[in-house]
């Protein structure tokens, strides 16, 4: 046991930030963001003895990490709907470039979320530099047509950016 153990804290501890990274993407409050990468590692950990090594650990997780997401996400909007307060006190030049750069990303993350949710799963596996091949066995489709749908995807997110809608 002690081995799976070490196994699976030496995988994790390659793949955090990535893990991390994609639930961001999904989740737009850093508590909501540190509950799901935590409630991610304890399914990862739950489904550890499953892995076949078929794939690579990290295709592995990030289908287990979009799994985890898309179930939050689903049980989160039933318990009820956040809401965000932002406080301009006191801020600073460096604060306020800090700012508009969290901006653009909160832009892109709602962008994101527009899209339909097969395209927001392929978007963010993109992101997180997942090459098409591996986010074809993430998703189930063919590596032919998860390129298609990222093309497509990239042209909608540039859309939605550019209209102002969020």
């Amino acid at each position: 046991m002690k081995k799976t153990e070490q196994n699976f804290s030496r995988l994790v501890e390659e793949n955090k930030d990535k893990i991390y990274r994609i639930c961001c993407y999904y989740l737009s409050n850093d508590e909501d963001r540190k509950d799901l990468y935590q409630e991610t590692l304890l399914n990862l950990w739950k489904a550890f003895k499953s892995f076949r090594e078929e794939a690579a650990f990290s295709t592995w997780a990030f289908r287990i990490t979009v799994n985890t997401a898309l179930q939050f996400i689903s049980k989160e909007k039933k318990l009820h709907a956040s809401k965000k307060n932002y406080s301009s006190q006191n801020i600073n030049q460096e604060d306020k470039s800090l700012i508009n750069e969290q901006n653009e990303i909160e832009i892109l993350h709602k962008s994101i979320l527009q899209l339909p949710l097969i395209d927001m799963i392929i978007i963010s596996l993109v992101l997180e530099e997942v090459p098409s091949k591996d986010i074809a066995k993430i998703i189930g489709l063919a590596d032919t047509n998860i390129r298609v749908r990222i093309h497509r995807a990239k042209i909608t997110l540039k859309k939605i950016i550019e209209g102002g809608a969020s």
